[in-house]
């Protein structure tokens, strides 16, 4: 019996290598810089923070039993101009990038939440972008992940300088994963992060991108097919865009049940 658990546990510490190997160990670098930074507690960064930090962040460990986080791909963008150049992460962790510390930077990443749902395992991916002109992060489509890999997006448009590079970040996520499904209450917090940023056209966009989906959930809703929260969700903030661009309701928004 003695034997097999050992020959168990060295199979265990094998397989853990070679995972190991082909992460490229990315795990340890939210240990080591979280060392380095002991002011810092591991959340997501805010506003103005180094493109060290949003790497760490990415790389941090899930926060709820029974989860387990993984990066499945990571890219690292030096923008100039109209050039996009590829920084590899092990270059820039060695400190060997060619990377100046005014560079205008793009980092895409696709993370996968992976949840123990008794003999299976639920995956649930989601690929994000962080807009850092001068290594500083200003926009970002983040995804944050819960119990059982509950997700929640959040969203701030880029501002002056990081325009340019959301339309870097946009163009290479639809090249490398297509068309990323975004559903009607995440579309229309974009819209207000778009009017908060004063991109009056991008929120206006945003609100007539979701009309056909919303008309089609309010009829599903009055046939009771559609989740009445959701739907109540996705009336509130559309509500909330349209006055907000002064814009007049079409279909009579959803009142709460009583």
């Amino acid at each position: 019996m003695r034997a097999v658990k050992r020959r168990r546990a060295r199979w265990l510490a094998a397989s853990a290598g070679i995972a190991c190997a082909a992460l490229a160990c990315q795990s340890g670098y939210y240990e080591s810089y979280r060392a380095a930074h002991p002011g810092w507690d591991g959340a997501f960064p805010e506003e103005g923070a180094p493109l060290e930090e949003v790497l760490a962040a990415l790389h941090a460990p899930a926060r709820h039993e029974g989860t387990r986080l993984e990066v499945e791909k990571l890219e690292i963008w030096r923008v100039e101009a109209d050039t996009s150049t590829r920084i590899e992460f092990e270059a820039l962790r060695a400190g060997n990038a060619d990377l100046a510390a005014d560079a205008d930077v793009v980092v895409i990443v696709q993370r996968t939440c992976h949840a123990e749902r008794g003999l299976e395992t639920r995956d649930t991916p989601r690929v994000g972008y962080y807009l850092l002109p001068g290594r500083r992060l200003s926009g970002y489509d983040h995804y944050d992940f819960g119990k059982a890999c509950a997700v929640t997006d959040q969203f701030r448009a880029a501002r002056g300088a990081a325009v340019p590079l959301e339309r870097v970040a946009t163009r290479r996520i639809a090249a490398a994963f297509g068309r990323v499904p975004v559903d009607l209450p995440q579309l229309y917090r974009r819209g207000l992060s778009f009017l908060e940023a004063g991109r009056v056209p991008d929120a206006e966009a945003a609100l007539a991108t979701g009309e056909a989906g919303f008309l089609e959930l309010e009829a599903r809703a009055k046939r009771g097919e559609a989740n009445a929260e959701a739907f109540q969700e996705a009336g509130r903030l559309r509500a909330q865009l349209m006055r907000a661009l002064g814009v007049e309701s079409r279909a009579k928004a959803p009142t709460e049940s009583r």
